[in-house]
């Protein structure tokens, strides 16, 4: 746990140096710039509202000033007339103010929603090794949490700070017009406040930075749990699982109460600050009207009243500065994932060739995860158009990997490879994952229906082209048993349905997608006998006219590939017939006697 700590402090450390608060803001700022029409229309309507509500306080000094003396023969009727003017003024403030709102809800309601679509198709073309490296839970909680933090800050954060900045402006250029002397008096605590808000500034975004990290781990944890059920309820798991989100969920909840803290202290203060700047007003002001007459008592009403809202302004902003350091929080997390840079990418001028016959060819290829982690070392191999091979050996001795570096999850790191004698960097990305299919280990279906599963890789695909591979693979008949038939629900990771049959979907989901290529990942390891030999038949049937790639742990289903490869340590150690290797009393031999010893080979 202590590496871990160590490892988020200083990924916060270095977040908090690439994104200072002057480039969150321009980034942050930036959004508006998609919205144009719509935030001139919020900005008319906040200009407006800030004009009519710094009106009235001049409209209530003149009242004082002209209106209300006893010897005044018009006394009651201008009193009247004044009363109707600020209730006119009253009413259209009320009506800007709702105005503001509504337009305010709409463009921040358009902003999160492009946000999150932004977001969202950002984390599609990610490289492979964004998701291996990240905890998905986390990633979840940036596209919902941030995303709904972020859309606070754009629509009660920025646009509200505008209007107080503006009315701000506004209220000290009436005070400048009144009385220079009174306004200066009014401003002597100024620097009192700029001295506060940097005091809390970095408690402040520090305490927010802590929120978000803490409520992504209970999301993290909360989202692995949840996949993870099944084995939480073989293993008698609830009670360790139960202790470890509540420690997790009382560091969300300590985060809080220390974000609130911070929070709650720094706007009492602010209040103190601004509750003295009027009291000088109200000492310095009637010190005028009593003893020099050089204010009236209508004018120091609107000192007071002015004084009263040029702080509320300032209080608004520290308010909302709270709003600020959490949305930038929340914006730091969402610019790293915009900003994160594929690994993978696609070439400047990629080649589009018209069809992809599946000429495989590895040249010399060195692959290292990291630095320090070699998985792969000088692989030479070349498989024809339409053969289909198969890779042997222990776990963990790079035969994946060689199937992710041909799918372009990663990129090789020395030496070349090749497809149909171009290089696979040169080939469009999307046209190259389109020619091949990947049948995995581990099955994974949508929520949906078992159609939308089957076509999950070639939409366009007709109805009877399903049916059709499904007969051979001998799904047909079973499918047309469930209560909705192919348009049954198979609920989230295919749930509903046993493992032998997602291993079916899969392989008849690779089938319909007719890719030029076929990889079958150890896809029938964890399958009854009966399915197993299902799954056997409806690869004999793929294997036709594609070029194939086989990863098999049972290798008496793989007798009859064209080649057979042997791969130890990430070298590629014998290459033959399944015969020809027998013969040889080499590595396959021992994996051969091995399983036979084990009767794992029948």
């Amino acid at each position: 746990m202590g590496w871990a700590i160590h490892y988020m402090r200083r990924e916060e450390a270095e977040r908090e140096k690439k994104y200072s608060d002057w480039t969150l803001f321009k980034r942050v700022f930036s959004i508006f710039r998609h919205y144009k029409t719509e935030t001139i229309s919020v900005m008319a309507v906040v200009l407006t509202a800030s004009v009519f509500s710094t009106l009235i306080p001049i409209l209530m000094q003149q009242t004082i000033d002209m209106f209300i003396k006893p010897d005044r023969l018009d006394f009651v009727s201008s009193l009247i007339i004044m009363g109707g003017l600020y209730l006119i003024f009253i009413v259209l403030n009320f009506i800007l103010i709702l105005a503001r709102t509504i337009f305010f809800a709409k463009l921040g309601q358009k902003m999160i929603y492009r946000i999150r679509n932004d977001t969202f198709a950002k984390l599609q073309y990610l490289s492979f090794d964004y998701f291996t490296e990240t905890e998905s839970g986390r990633t979840i909680s940036k596209v919902t949490n941030d995303v709904d933090a972020l859309g606070e800050l754009l629509t009660t954060g920025i646009i509200d700070i505008f209007a107080d900045f503006f009315s701000l402006i506004w209220i000290v250029v009436i005070m400048f017009i009144y009385d220079v002397q009174m306004t200066l008096v009014t401003f002597t605590i100024v620097p009192i406040l700029l001295i506060t808000a940097v005091f809390f500034q970095k408690r402040v975004r520090a305490a927010y930075r802590r929120t978000r990290v803490a409520i992504a781990k209970v999301t993290a944890n909360l989202q692995e749990t949840i996949t993870g059920v099944k084995v939480t309820k073989a293993l008698s798991r609830e009670e360790e699982n139960i202790e470890n989100f509540r420690d997790l969920n009382r560091e969300n909840y300590e985060a809080n109460v220390e974000a609130a803290g911070v929070s709650s202290l720094f706007i009492p203060i602010i209040q103190i600050i601004a509750g003295l700047g009027s009291t000088l007003v109200i000492i310095f002001g009637g010190y005028l009207v009593i003893t020099k007459q050089a204010l009236t008592i209508g004018e120091l009403y609107i000192f007071l009243e002015y004084s009263n809202r040029f702080f509320m302004p300032i209080i608004s902003l520290f308010t909302f500065y709270t709003i600020i350091q959490s949305g930038f929080a929340s914006a730091e997390r969402i610019f790293e994932i915009m900003d994160e840079t594929p690994s993978v990418q696609n070439a400047k001028d990629p080649l589009y060739p018209k069809q992809i016959k599946g000429k495989i060819e590895l040249n010399s290829v060195d692959f290292f995860y990291t630095e320090d982690v070699q998985v792969l070392k000088n692989i030479n191999l070349t498989i024809d158009s339409g053969q289909s091979i198969a890779l042997v050996g222990q776990t963990g001795a790079g035969k994946t990997t060689i199937t992710k570096l041909l799918s372009r999850y990663y990129d090789v790191t020395k030496g070349k490879l090749l497809i149909d004698n171009t290089e696979i960097k040169k080939i469009d990305l999307e046209l190259l994952r389109k020619n091949i299919a990947v049948v995995p280990q581990d099955v994974y279906l949508f929520s949906g229906t078992i159609m939308e599963n089957l076509k999950f890789g070639r939409k366009e695909a007709e109805d009877q082209d399903v049916f059709d591979v499904c007969l051979v693979l001998g799904l047909h008949d079973y499918i047309l048993q469930l209560p909705e038939g192919y348009e049954t629900d198979v609920k989230e990771g295919g749930s509903r349905l046993s493992l032998g049959q997602r291993q079916l979907i899969s392989l008849a989901r690779a089938i319909v997608a007719n890719p030029s290529i076929l990889i079958l990942d150890e896809c029938s390891s964890s399958v009854d006998p009966i399915t197993e030999a299902l799954i056997q038949k409806g690869i004999n049937y793929t294997l036709r006219g594609r070029t194939s790639i086989i990863i098999a742990h049972r290798l008496s289903t793989i007798k009859n590939v064209s080649k057979i490869v042997v791969i130890d340590d990430g070298e590629i150690v014998e290459e033959g017939t399944h015969q020809e290797l027998l013969e040889r009393k080499g590595k396959y031999y021992d994996l051969y006697e091995t399983q036979l010893t084990s009767n794992i080979v029948e």
